[in-house]
């Protein structure tokens, strides 16, 4: 009998990145695969400037940032009869484009999912809390009261072992069978098409020119076939859009992405793997039962429209981990793991329905083109495609664990109801705020711009306090608080630091996660303890004090 304290099924980059959370908050993990080596057929490319922060915390940002494709090909996405053909819409992409902005210390990446499962898992392998058994399945999952239960059987032996958890994960994707065992089902419509993903090596350069993209669609006679870089280079990603669930052959797969280049060259293909899909949005109707969770594709799943199905993995992931491990510490109740549910669902809906949305103008505008109609209406509301920042980074989640806010938030009001301006942005602008259930906002707290805000957050609860503030008052203010509960460490920004988002009298409880707990902007009197511990969790209460 082996007994561990979380046992995360699956080893995909949602189950990678949760061992690796767990790991940093000092809780040893299992980490099971049926697989025999991590995913080569990469379905997923965008890397979110949100998911880029949680990997800067790994210390992986730069090396999944040097396979990404630049600017060059993510300023904008086309849509062409032909890939050799001129664009009937070129929409500018700047939730994807690959250049440093005011908003954070990360750039978002456009790269292949295997190259960041790659790179997350050179920091598994390395970790000695992180134990990782490939060629393995987990069978016969249940649980009591006290813990769950397992049994994993080695693939290629039929060697069985007996597992006991404290709490187990399903990160096993959109199939999950961890969703029956705790009794959940995936609330979904399938989408009424079929794609065929083709991974292909060839140069495309002399057909591409100077129109590159994060994504290039061509709407042929033949039917819509979609180029995706993998590497800017020689490697390619097709969607080949076909009629039913059946995989076409290599050889059609050949000849419909040859249609689709525009030429009549005989241009080489070297196909690599070919997989079937067919986009079937929706999430679950329970996140959890008892020691059981779910996370990533098996808790939602996303159109691929947009690219945020892993990055709202890598959010949920994020937002669940520190919560297991300070539960498995005795440091918070477990009934602060019921807020895991409470803070991620709305924010997994939204995105699940943007990227719906975002299909319906894009299917309208090349079903219009391609019937001779005028499309500028729909090219307009498809400005939403990869102009989302304020979706991604303006999210505001609600809980116990998290304080009221005085003032309702900021209407994001749908994009498909406004008017772009000329050379202006289709979506919501995104302000960063400080608001409770808010992402803490970036600023630089060095003069080299090196180290960002977001470097102090990741293992505990932080105290940030404004240039105004008395850190010393602070700090002693927090020495008081009942031993036991959530670790707080108290920091202060420097004066250069104040005056954006961060007023100089401002201070702001953060978790570990960066989301705001609590804040005040003005606060110019005595540390007043009991606004702060208010939400901080603590073994011998519930989630919070109230």
């Amino acid at each position: 009998m082996t007994e561990v304290p979380v046992c995360v099924i699956g080893c995909g980059p949602i189950g990678l990145t949760g061992a690796l959370l767990l790991s940093r908050h000092g809780v040893p993990v299992l980490l099971v695969e049926r697989r025999s080596e991590l995913n080569t057929h990469p379905r997923s490319r965008f890397v979110d400037t949100n998911t880029m922060e949680l990997f800067r915390e790994f210390g992986i940002d730069k090396a999944v940032e040097d396979t990404g494709l630049g600017p060059a090909w993510t300023a904008c996405n086309r849509w062409s009869d032909t890939l050799a053909a001129e664009p009937y819409a070129t929409i500018p992409s700047p939730t994807f484009l690959s250049v440093p902005g005011p908003n954070s210390p990360c750039i978002p990446v456009m790269t292949a999912q295997d190259e960041v499962e790659a790179a997350l898992m050179t920091r598994v392998a390395d970790d000695p809390m992180i134990t990782v058994r490939f060629d393995t399945e987990a069978i016969d999952l249940g649980q009591t009261d006290d813990s769950a239960h397992l049994t994993l059987r080695d693939t290629t032996t039929d060697e069985r072992e007996a597992v006991t958890a404290q709490y187990v994960i399903g990160a096993d994707g959109p199939g999950s069978g961890t969703r029956e065992v705790i009794g959940t089902r995936l609330e979904a419509e399938p989408r009424p098409v079929y794609s065929q993903d083709v991974i292909f090596h060839a140069d495309l350069d002399a057909y591409v020119g100077d129109r590159k993209g994060s994504l290039l669609y061509t709407t042929t006679s033949q039917g819509v076939v979609i180029f995706q870089p993998l590497d800017g280079r020689r490697r390619w990603r097709c969607q080949v859009v076909v009629g039913d669930e059946n995989l076409i052959s290599e050889e059609a797969a050949s000849a419909r992405i040859r249609v689709a280049l525009g030429t009549d060259d005989d241009v080489e293909l070297e196909i690599l793997s070919m997989r079937m899909w067919q986009p079937t949005p929706g999430c679950v109707t329970q996140f959890a039962r008892g020691r059981i969770f779910l996370a990533g594709d098996a808790a939602h799943v996303s159109v691929p429209t947009g690219g945020m199905g892993n990055n709202t993995g890598f959010a949920g992931i994020r937002n669940l981990a520190w919560k297991l491990a300070y539960v498995l510490r005795g440091l918070a109740p477990p009934s602060m793991l019921d807020t895991y549910e409470e803070e991620h669902r709305s924010i997994a809906i939204e995105r699940i329905a943007h990227g719906v949305g975002t299909t319906d103008y894009m299917t309208a505008m090349m079903i219009g083109h391609v019937g001779g109609l005028d499309v500028d209406e729909h090219i307009e509301a498809t400005h939403q495609y990869a102009d989302y920042d304020d979706l991604l980074l303006g999210f505001e989640m609600s809980s116990s664990l998290i304080a009221p806010n005085a003032e309702p938030p900021p209407d994001r009001q749908d994009p498909a109801n406004r008017r772009r301006p000329p050379g202006g942005s289709v979506s919501a602008e995104f302000v960063p705020l400080l608001r409770s259930g808010r992402r803490a906002p970036h600023v630089w707290v060095d003069a080299d711009g090196t180290e960002s805000v977001l470097d102090w957050y990741g293992r505990s609860y932080v105290l940030l306090v404004g240039s105004a503030c008395s850190l010393e008052a602070w700090q002693a203010a927090i020495a008081d608080l009942p031993a036991g509960g959530a670790p707080v460490s108290v920091r202060q920004l420097p004066a250069h630091a104040c005056g954006g988002p961060y007023p100089v009298g401002a201070v702001v409880l953060v978790r570990p996660d960066g989301v705001i707990a609590w804040c005040r902007n003005d606060f110019d009197g005595r540390p007043e303890l009991s606004e702060v511990s208010a939400y901080l969790p603590h073994p011998a209460r519930g989630a919070v004090a109230r």
